[in-house]
Formats: C-alpha cells, structure tokens, sequence
C-alpha cells in the first residue's frame, strides 16, 4: 500500500509539473505557452528594437486586467528567446495604483522573467509615492519603488546615480546599431537639484547621446506643460521641476539628448521642439491607463533597420500580435543620433 501510494503521488506530482505551463494560476507560463513558437512575422530580423511600455497601474491595480500585462511581458520574452533583437524595454513610471506592496508584486512577478534576459529600465511615476488625503506627495522617500526595480540586468549597466542605493534617477548605458546610448531617467517631478545633476553630466559628457525618460512632460494634447502639472499639485516638502523647466535646464542647450519619452497624460502623442542648436527634438509620449482593459496588451515598438541612423515607431499589440490600428494614431520616425 505504502509503494502504490508512493507512485501514485509521483504521477500526480508529474502531471501537474506537465500542466503548470497550462496552469490558470500562472497567466505569465499561459502566454508563453500559447505565443507562436516562431519569431512574431512582423519583427525584422535585421533590425533591433527597443520596446516602450506605457503607465500599467490599471494592470497592476485591478486583478482581471493582470493578464494584458502578462501577455506583454510574455510576448517579449518569447521574442527574444526566438532571436528579435530586442536592446531593452524602457517604462514611463506609475508601476503601481497606490504604491502597495501587492501591486509591485504583480510588476515584478511578470516582469522578472524579462529583466532576468535583458534591461528593463522604469522611471517613476506619481502613482508610485504614497499619498495623504488631499493626494498630496508629502515625502519622496515613501515609495517602495527602488526596491522592487532594482533587476540585476539595469544595476549593471548604471553609470551614474544620484543616490545611493535608490533607482529614482540614473544614468543607464546601453547600445543600439553598434552605438553606446545612454538612458537618463529622472523621478516624477524632478527636483532642482535633480535637474542639476543631469545637466552637468550631460554636459561633460558631450560625445555621449542620451534618451531622456521621466514620466510627466507632455499634455494629452501633445504640449509640453510649463504650469499647473501634477508635481506642482501634489509634491511637498520638496523642490520640484515644471517639464518646461526641465526643457530648459536640460534638454534645449544639450544637443546630446536625442528625444525625450514620457507618460501620465492622454495615451500617444508627440512635440517636436528645436533647440539652441537648430535640431528639432523629438518628445515622445505613450500612456495605456485609459485604453481598455488596462491597456490590452499595447506597447511602442523602436525599430532601428539595420544600417541606417533612424528609428520607426509605431504601436503594436504584443497580446494579438497585431499592428495597433487607429485614425488618430500615426507612426514615425526620426533622427536617431546625432
């Protein structure tokens, strides 16, 4: 008796490890196991890719819609098992509702699996501090942010930081198209003595190109906000920065910010605005809380064709694995470097 019920416990045992990809438990083991087991058709493989992921708090905050975020994270992670050339995945902030442990918990059990392959770099969005009552930010230290973005594969490439041991505000190395690029992320808001810091190392470092990722800048109209935004709403006890005034302490006299990538507003736009010298910047926006489910799946694919200094953008709907179709959204491309 003692050995049938040996084996069978082993059988059991066996069978539910052949259907955990299957699992109902497991949206993430789901996705993979139902992605096509070939590269997705409209990814080229000539080209690399960088792919943007819009405000997931509606993903994280309600339990029916962690399945579009397990999709996305799924559908990446099977392309680059597959071969795409994906460099990284860039996040516009506000991973989180409320900043609560159980929604960072959703974030990171779906988005390991992706940031243990490649940089998963996240800027950090208001809906990401704690707030009081009258939805006031009154300390930039009560967030769980840091700890819960701090993969292995982003800590490695980190160049600079602003402070120790938090993630707020970094400076990321990567490269696209055999080009070193580097990311610099910048909290909600950004304090002055933040903006400083940025400007300073992006003017020593001339010869470097940079993406700039924050997660407020543009209006959901497409204008760059210069009064009456969040930060100035909500942050307390703090100094902060406009997006206007980080356009100017930052961006428009360093010609070596290639674009600027935000969310928190509307859901896809773009401002191209010139700087002192000349170059027309492109700033980028792309936000999923108002599209439905959370935001079905979506995400901005940058496709860097092999060769040639430029980028095409468009969205792409990573759970369908379709192209996203709409009359009010256009693709684009644009000058990557310099």
């Amino acid at each position: 008796m003692k050995l049938f019920s040996f084996i069978l416990l082993a059988v059991l045992c066996f069978l539910c490890t052949c259907c955990d990809a299957k699992s109902e438990s497991d949206p993430f083991q789901i996705a993979v196991y139902n992605v096509q087991k070939d590269l997705d058709k409209h990814l080229n493989r000539d080209s690399e890719y960088i792919v943007v992921i819009g405000d997931i708090q509606e993903y994280t905050h309600y339990r029916e819609y962690n399945v579009y975020y397990a999709a996305t994270m799924a559908w990446i992670y099977s392309q680059y098992q597959l071969g795409a050339n994906i460099k990284c995945v860039l996040q516009v902030g506000d991973l989180t509702m409320n900043n609560l442990p159980a929604q960072y918990d959703v974030f990171y059990k779906y988005t390991y699996p992706v940031a243990a392959l490649l940089p998963y770099i996240v800027c950090i969005g208001n809906h990401d501090y704690t707030w009081n009552a009258d939805a006031k930010i009154m300390d930039r230290n009560n967030t769980l942010f840091s700890h819960y973005v701090s993969f292995d594969s982003t800590e490695k490439k980190i160049v600079s930081r602003f402070e120790d041991g938090k993630m707020d505000n970094i400076i990321v190395k990567g490269d696209v198209g055999g080009k070193s690029i580097y990311f610099l992320v910048l909290e909600f808001g950004a304090r002055s003595e933040v903006v400083k810091w940025a400007a300073e190392y992006v003017g020593r470092n001339k010869d470097k190109n940079f993406v700039l990722l924050t997660h407020e800048f543009l209006s959901g109209d497409g204008e760059r906000i210069s009064s009456n935004s969040y930060a100035e709403r909500q942050i307390k006890n703090s100094t902060w920065s406009s997006p206007e005034d980080i356009w100017v302490k930052l961006v428009k006299s360093n010609d070596n910010i290639v674009c600027v990538l935000c969310g928190h507003n509307g859901f896809s736009r773009q401002l191209y605005s010139r700087n002192d010298m000349g170059r027309m910047v492109p700033q980028i926006l792309f936000n999923l809380q108002y599209q439905s489910n959370g935001g079905n799946g979506l995400v901005q694919l940058w496709e860097f064709p092999k060769g040639k200094d430029s980028v095409n953008v468009e969205i792409y709907n990573a759970r369908l694995k379709e192209p996203f179709i709409d009359s009010n959204v256009n693709n684009f491309s644009f000058q990557f470097t310099r």
